[in-house]
C-alpha cells in the first residue's frame, strides 16, 4: 500500500501485485485413471489412487488404491508425504487426519485437468 499526502488531503493507493508463486512442494491428487491419463476423482475412497507431483523437479508418482476405502486412501496419502492434497470430495474424519499430518487439503472440480490444479492450487477452495 502506498500513501500519498497532498497538503491537508490524504490519498491512499493500493498497488496490486500478482500473488507470489507457491514454494516448491509435493501435491497429491486423488485420481481415476482413464485411457487419456489421470483425472480428478469425485469419490475420495473409491479413486484408483493418488498421483503425487513434485512442483520443483517435475517428477510424478502414482500410488494405487486397491482397497478402495476412505481409510485406506487416507493412509496412502499420509505415507506418500505430500504437502498438499487436491480431491473432489473428502469426509470430515479423513480431512482431520490429513490436516493433523500437516497436509493442506483443497477441493477441485472434475472438469479441470490435473495440470490446471497444480498451477492454481492457492485459488482452490479449502476443504
Amino acid at each position: 500500500m502506498v500513501k500519498i499526502t497532498h497538503g491537508a488531503s490524504e490519498e491512499t493507493m493500493v498497488e496490486h501485485v500478482g500473488a507470489s508463486p507457491s514454494p516448491p512442494c509435493r501435491i497429491a491428487i486423488t485420481v481415476v485413471k482413464s485411457g487419456v491419463g489421470a483425472m480428478l476423482c469425485p469419490f475420495f475412497g473409491w479413486c484408483d489412487g493418488v498421483l503425487v507431483l513434485d512442483t520443483e523437479g517435475g517428477a510424478s508418482e502414482f500410488y494405487a488404491n486397491p482397497a478402495r476405502t476412505a481409510g485406506a486412501i487416507c493412509k496412502l496419502i499420509v505415507a506418500a508425504r505430500p504437502d498438499r492434497l487436491i480431491c473432489g470430495f473428502i469426509g470430515e474424519a479423513e480431512k482431520r487426519i490429513l490436516r493433523a499430518a500437516g497436509i493442506d487439503v483443497r477441493l477441485g472440480s472434475c472438469a479441470c485437468a490435473v495440470e490446471e490444479f497444480v498451477a492454481a492450487f492457492d485459488e482452490l477452495a479449502a476443504a
